[in-house]
């Protein structure tokens, strides 16, 4: 992974009022891979929903710092975007 400094978090974002966890189903971007603002890149599964998750940065996705079907807190860093 490179310098964290110059890269752009993704962040498990607030997706329901109470929420503190929702689990990772799928990601549709891999290290390496362009990707553009507000594309959706991965998926989310709350015990209410499953929500496609956009990006927050247009760039290069530097990497992912989380695994499919790993449990999340709401906020917590999961990946990089290099712009």
């Amino acid at each position: 992974m490179s310098d964290n400094a110059n890269l752009i978090p993704i962040k498990v974002p607030a997706i329901g009022e109470g929420l503190e966890e929702a689990r990772i189903l799928k990601f549709f971007k891999q290290p390496g891979d362009a990707i553009k603002k507000d594309e959706q890149i991965y998926q989310l599964e709350t015990d209410k929903a499953i929500v496609d998750i956009e990006s927050p940065a247009a760039g290069i996705l530097d990497s992912w710092t989380a695994k499919e079907n790993s449990t999340v807190e709401i906020g917590a860093v999961i990946g990089y975007v290099k712009p």
